[in-house]
């Protein structure tokens, strides 16, 4: 009987790997499409007892959300859906006072969205600045 249930928690458990791996390929394909329009900026909320949540927002030079794209769900077999709530705004004008009809998941990913695009030109700055000749 204990050689059966250590035989089954390794099946579950690669059978994970497969299912994360198709996960990956999905998130992949969804990200490849939006950067054919633009920029994206991705955000993330962890859940562990409830549906996590992953968003993309596809932004144009001027920085104004084109589209979105959202993963919400508990299982690897959810998948993206159009986010067009946040389209026409400025990625950077968003606060949690714009996000406050939004659950909290999904608040939480837009937030993470700003905050690492901001990281992301924080970033570039730095490395134009030190680039810089004298």
């Amino acid at each position: 009987m204990f050689w059966i249930l250590i035989v089954l928690a390794i099946a579950m458990w690669i059978l994970q790997g497969i299912l994360s791996v198709f996960q990956l390929k999905k998130f992949n394909r969804e990200l490849k499409s939006l950067r054919k329009s633009g920029r994206v900026a991705i955000g993330k909320a962890r859940g562990r007892f409830k549906a996590g949540c992953l968003l993309m927002l596809c932004i144009d030079e001027n920085c104004k959300i084109i589209k979105g794209r959202k993963l919400r769900g508990i299982t690897s077999f959810a998948g993206f859906k159009d986010f067009d709530d946040l389209n026409g705004i400025v990625l950077t004008d968003i606060t949690e006072n714009t996000c406050a009809d939004f659950d909290k998941q999904t608040k939480a990913a837009v937030l993470s969205a700003v905050e690492e695009y901001r990281e992301y030109t924080r970033q570039q700055e730095e490395k134009m600045c030190v680039e810089a000749p004298k």
